[in-house]
Order: structure tokens, then sequence, then C-alpha cells
């Protein structure tokens, strides 16, 4: 009889134990996967209403360059951009604004942007001489304003003069011309009407406008001219023969 309880227990606990075996198994949680998608929104192209340029002129002298910087407004407006030159022979420009000077001569670069808005730059492209005429008559005007003077002014008939008489000084270097007369014959030539002028004249072998500007104001005469209340007008002329640069300053 003990014996049979016992079996029975042995049983019982078995079939509890395979019962509890068997629910812990079933109680295990199925394992779950999840997935989330990540939307996106397109972002707003702002079109814009107006568009500028660095600059609206400049002057390059044949061979250098100039980068234009093209700004629209709003400031957070977004286009593609189109360059343009009035004249390609004059001067050329790039998608990214490079301006290259070619020849002597005036182009209108034009930057456009895809719904219309434009900016115009005018380039005028000059010589490397008339950089250093430029220049010369910048020093000019500088000594002029230290005494109080008032600046002179230029203009093309001025300045073709000048660059007349700076090739005729390469042939003899005198206030007497090549033909024998009086260098201010050189103003009816190109209709310069005056009532009264001077002139000066040097060579030396530097291109540098302060060269020149010093040799002339340590000259009495020569800086008697520059400094003379009584004119108002100046050309400035520059030739160079065989590596030596020939100057002249006309003063009406």
């Amino acid at each position: 009889m003990n014996l049979l309880k016992k079996c029975i227990c042995v049983v019982m606990t078995l079939a509890m134990a395979q019962s509890i075996a068997v629910t812990s198994f079933a109680a295990a949680a199925p394992t779950m996967t999840t997935s989330t998608s990540a939307s996106t929104t397109a972002k707003k192209t702002v079109a814009p209403t107006k568009v500028t340029l660095n600059k609206t002129s400049a002057t390059l002298v044949k061979g250098k360059t100039l980068t234009l910087k093209a700004t629209l407004t709003p400031s957070n407006a977004s286009t593609k951009f189109t360059w343009s030159s009035s004249d390609k022979s004059v001067a050329t420009v790039n998608s990214a604004g490079k301006v290259k000077a070619l020849k002597k001569g005036t182009a209108t670069i034009t930057v456009k942007t895809s719904n219309g808005k434009k900016a115009t730059c005018k380039i005028t492209v000059i010589t490397q001489n008339e950089a250093y005429e430029n220049e010369v008559i910048k020093l000019v005007n500088a000594e002029r304003a230290k005494k109080g003077l008032s600046k002179l002014s230029t203009n093309s008939k001025l300045a073709a003069a000048s660059d007349k008489r700076a090739k005729e000084i390469s042939q003899k270097f005198s206030h007497t011309r090549p033909n024998g007369k009086s260098c201010f014959t050189v103003l009816g030539e190109y209709g310069i009407k005056y009532t009264c002028c001077g002139e000066n004249i040097a060579y030396n072998y530097s291109s540098a406008a302060k060269d020149v500007m010093n040799m002339w104001m340590n000259s009495k005469g020569h800086k008697d001219n520059i400094l003379s209340s009584k004119y108002k007008n100046i050309g400035v002329g520059l030739y160079v023969k065989d590596g030596r640069y020939y100057w002249v300053q006309i003063f009406t």
C-alpha cells in the first residue's frame, strides 16, 4: 500500500513537472519586430525679386581679369545665373562671373537669373600705357591738393595730343616738333582751344609713374607747370621705344 502511494506521488510529480514545463514554454512571448519610416518635406524654392552686381562699372588693363559677384534679393533666394558680354572681342565672361579684358574698348557684362532679373557692369578696357598715364594724372592732382589747388581734368582730345607728342619726342627730344613747329601746334590739330598752355617732357627707362613725377617735381620749371593755378586740364602721353619710356604732360 505504501509502495502504491509512492508510485502515485511520483507519477503526479512528473505530470506536474511536465505541466509546468509546457506552461512555461507556452508562456514565452513571440519575438515581435517593428519598422518605422521617415518622412521628408521638400524645401520650397524662393525666386529672386532682384539681382545686383558688386560693380556697375570697372576699368581693366588689357590681359587682366576681374570677378564680378552677383547678390540676390531676398537673401534666401536661389537661381541659376547666365552671364554674357555685349562684345566678346573686348571682354569675355565665364559662368562664374570672371571677366577677361581682351582689347581696348568697352563691353557690357550682364548677369541674368532664371526668372529674368538682370544686372549689368560696364567694362572699359585700356592699354598698360593708359594705366601708367592715369597714374601720373592721379599723382599730379595729389601734388596740387597739397597746395590747395583745384584738380585738373582730362579728355580724349588732350590725351590723344599728348600721345602724339610722346611719340614725337622719341624722334626729337625737344619742345620743337620734328617738323620744326612749336609743340603747342599739336593742340590745333585736335581742335583744342586754350587761353594758356604748358608742356613737360621726360624720358627714362622706368615705367613707374612715381619715378617720372619725382623727376618733374625736382625741376623748378616742370614743377611750376604742375602746380600752376592757371591750368584746368591735363593730358599725359607715354610712348615706349627700345625699352625707353617717353613721357609728355600738356596743360591747358
